[in-house]
């Protein structure tokens, strides 16, 4: 079945979420879409998702702490995406889905490890670490630093290391 371009464009939305299997920002998703792939222009794709969001195939779902909104796929997106699946080039699935398949981590991370650095009145640096959920801060570290160099060089390598420091000091506390 052919449809307009802007169908075609929903339903891809829907297929990115449905291969995501998990609630992502409005500027990742965006990201994903517009800028990462070119798959569908930016400014269209901000369209599609405020529709798909008003016709209750995708929701906002209401993130804690001053984060922005996730977009989750709702029950009523994965019965029109089922009924339409095939319409979406076969190509276009397999590009998508290795596409998500190598980049959810990176995504993930982007998501819910934050950090953020500024500069105290004393010189020195206050260096701000965060692993995040939905509906909850899980971890919330605030260091301080004496130079910018540092501060940036923790909030780089924080996405990698966020993991690995959290079980760390869960295991410290917890089995010690």
């Amino acid at each position: 079945m052919i449809h307009d371009e802007n169908t075609n464009n929903k339903l891809l939305v829907l297929f990115i979420l449905e291969k995501l299997e998990m609630p992502v920002n409005e500027d990742l998703l965006l990201q994903m879409c517009s800028i990462d792939n070119g798959w569908i222009p930016y400014l269209y794709c901000k369209q599609v998702l405020n529709e798909i969001i008003q016709s209750g195939l995708a929701a906002k779902i209401d993130s804690q702490g001053g984060r922005p909104p996730l977009i989750s796929l709702t029950s009523d997106g994965r019965v029109c995406l089922a009924h339409f699946y095939n319409d979406i080039p076969l190509s276009r699935q397999e590009e998508v889905t290795e596409f998500i398949k190598k980049q959810r981590m990176n995504y993930r991370k982007k998501q819910e490890f934050v950090a953020d650095s500024f500069r105290n009145s004393d010189g020195s640096y206050t260096v701000t670490l965060k692993i995040l959920e939905i509906a909850q801060t899980i971890m919330d570290i605030k260091l301080i630093v004496p130079t910018r160099a540092i501060a940036i060089a923790i909030t780089n390598a924080w996405p990698d290391k966020a993991a690995e420091t959290y079980r760390m000091i869960y295991e410290q506390l917890i089995e010690s």
